[in-house]
Formats: C-alpha cells, sequence, structure tokens
C-alpha cells in the first residue's frame, strides 16, 4: 500500500508539476527576453547620451493620435520609472506582465497603432497629392487662357 501511495504521489507531482513548469520555463524565457531587450536598449541610450552633444531632438514624437497621446504620455512616465529599476527588477516586471497577458494587449495596441499611423500617413500623401493636382491644373488653365486669342476668352 505504501509503494501505491508514494507511485500515486509521484505520478500525480508529474501530473501537475511537468505542465506548470513548462508555462513557468516559457513564461521566464519570454520575460528574460524582454527584459536582455530593454538592458540592451538602456545600455546603448546610455552611450549615445555619451557621444552626442545635442540630445533635446526626440524622433518618437512623430504624429499622434489624439487616442494616442494619453497611452505615450503613460508609456514615458514608465519608461523614466524604469530606468531606475535593476535587471531583475524588470525581469520580474515582465514576468508580471506576461503571467497577467499585459504584453499581448500591449503588442495589439502597438499594432493597432501602427496601422493608424500608416493610414494616417497614406491620407496625408493622398491630400498632398490631390493637392499637387489642383495646383497643376489651376497653373495649366491659366497659362491657357493667357495664351488663348482674345475671342475665345469669357
Amino acid at each position: 500500500m505504501d509503494e501505491d501511495l508514494v507511485a500515486f504521489c509521484i505520478f500525480f507531482v508529474l501530473l501537475v508539476g511537468f505542465p506548470l513548469a513548462v508555462v513557468l520555463t516559457t513564461f521566464s524565457c519570454i520575460a528574460y527576453a524582454r527584459t536582455k531587450k530593454w538592458d540592451k536598449e538602456r545600455s546603448q541610450r546610455v552611450n549615445a547620451l555619451e557621444s552626442e552633444a545635442n540630445t533635446l531632438l526626440d524622433s518618437d514624437d512623430d504624429f499622434l493620435d489624439t487616442d494616442d497621446e494619453n497611452e505615450y504620455n503613460e508609456r514615458k512616465a514608465e519608461e523614466e520609472q524604469d530606468r531606475l529599476l535593476t535587471f531583475g527588477q524588470m525581469w520580474r516586471k515582465e514576468f508580471r506582465k506576461v503571467w497577467n497577458g499585459k504584453g499581448v494587449q500591449q503588442l495589439a495596441k502597438e499594432r493597432e497603432r501602427e496601422e493608424r499611423r500608416k493610414l494616417a500617413k497614406a491620407v496625408a500623401t493622398e491630400l498632398d497629392r490631390r493637392e499637387r493636382r489642383r495646383a497643376r491644373r489651376a497653373a495649366k488653365e491659366a497659362e491657357e487662357r493667357e495664351t488663348l486669342p482674345p475671342y475665345y476668352k469669357q
């Protein structure tokens, strides 16, 4: 009976423990990869600050949609707080995000934001093209009016 109980306990631990270990390992790897990316960007930013004299220009300040402005301000505030974190603290923060599923939501928001940005750029390009076309037509019509004989002018 004792051998059966021990075997049952081992089987139950393997049945529950192995899937849990796989999930935790996967989440840990995802959090570690994101933390390494953050650490690399932080190191590059520090090196860029040391090498550049003028750091007032920020390339992230592209055209912001009104929906994105609040998220942008929150993200900048969070990045400012994250500058003070160590690698381990950031790893725990990323692990918590992965565990809660916030990383997937964040990726979806980023994709949606990029799609809106591309759409806005395409609309702006189209409007510029139409404006140039109108200007060419107006210039062409003005030129035709000047070159026509007086009896064709209205």
